[in-house]
């Protein structure tokens, strides 16, 4: 059985959990294309929101793996904000989610369309506000060592992996994606390349302007925790909860970068956040991300939240530093197309990866 993580009390997203549960469930046993199991991780065990430290891991295995004992590269795909690892699995039908289950969307790409056959896991990033962005964070657990340490160790152990960093890929769309741009800019040992899709980055242009948006929306109340339902705040304390995390700071254990009720601008707390995006951090791992074989943005030219414009930046000081790169643009907006998008990566990523066997 599939275990959804979240609020521990029932919800429309608890429910839409439950039904995507119940899907992957009849999903896993009738095709056999992607496994479900759940491993326990002593990174994200002790987290100060009390999310679980057992967690979802699903993978994908290619057309004929069964059928041989050859070694595959892996590409670790990052889900999003607000979704679990089943939901991005199998996708909610009540227009939460865009498009037909994961599977139907992979086994395209490995099969008809000819794609070198690849390996594919998606683990559960999923926390009590949203996502824990795939960064270590007190509140949150520590996300990046669970992936480092606790997944790719387990699929390296238990799959036919071509287990180097240059036969391993990250994924995502979003804040999966700003996972990748971290998990693979700041661990080339690790990660080989990177298909960044829509990535939270350029923070002065577009996520400043969530916090107003936040203010504005439970004015003229005082900020007082996420509250249910308001994307705005939901969404700023879970970034709160990962990039100004303060242990000493109960009952929510985080530092906003805004005064009450001035909206003053905290640029000790803002600088804290600015320490993880992208086109900021950029400049510090040159060396790491020369180490690359391959670098992928892509997003669209009409993101709701401008993040094609940070994509943009970001790839001017990469093409500044010289370091190859791709840099595409669809006509899209941030949410729309992004399964069709990760098979366009899927296809991307098998080209600058090491495919031989060990």
């Amino acid at each position: 059985m599939v275990l959804i993580f979240g609020h521990r009390h029932t919800t429309a997203s608890t429910h839409r959990a439950r039904a995507a549960r119940s899907r992957v469930a009849q999903s896993t046993r009738s095709r056999k294309m992607i496994i479900h199991t759940r491993i326990e991780s002593p990174h994200l065990a002790g987290n100060l929101l009390g999310d679980p430290s057992e967690r979802d891991l699903f993978v994908y295995v290619p057309p004929g793996y069964e059928e041989s004992d050859r070694r595959y590269p892996t590409a670790y795909l990052f889900h999003a904000y607000g979704v679990t690892a089943a939901q991005e699995v199998t996708p909610a039908t009540d227009g939460q989610r865009w498009s037909p289950p994961l599977e139907d969307v992979l086994d395209p790409v490995f099969g008809r369309m000819g794609v070198p056959p690849m390996i594919v896991a998606i683990p559960d990033g999923w926390s009590r506000w949203g996502c824990g962005q795939w960064v270590d964070s007190p509140v949150t657990g520590n996300f990046e060592q669970y992936v480092l340490h606790d997944v790719i160790p387990y699929v390296d152990g238990a799959y036919r992996t071509l287990p180097t960093a240059r036969s391993r890929g990250a994924l995502g769309f979003s804040s999966g994606a700003f996972g990748s741009w971290n998990l693979a800019s700041r661990n080339p040992d690790v990660f080989g390349a990177m298909a960044v899709l829509s990535a939270d980055s350029w923070l002065d242009m577009t996520h400043k302007v969530m916090l107003y948006k936040y203010l504005d929306s439970i004015w003229p109340e005082a900020p007082n925790g996420p509250v249910e339902g308001n994307f705005w705040s939901e969404i700023v304390y879970d970034y709160a909860a990962t990039y100004s995390p303060n242990p000493d700071n109960p009952p929510f254990y985080v530092d906003l970068p805004m005064a009450w009720p001035s909206g003053e601008l905290l640029q000790d707390v803002w600088d804290r956040w600015l320490s993880f995006d992208p086109v900021v951090n950029v400049h510090d791992r040159l060396d790491n991300l020369r180490k690359l074989s391959g670098i992928l943005l892509d997003a669209g030219s009409n993101d709701d939240y401008n993040l094609h414009w940070g994509h943009r930046l970001l790839s001017h000081y990469l093409t500044q530093a010289g370091i190859a790169h791709e840099h595409r643009e669809n006509s899209g907006n941030h949410g729309g197309r992004h399964r069709e998008r990760y098979q366009m990566a899927l296809e991307w990523l098998p080209q600058v990866l090491d495919r031989d066997a060990i």
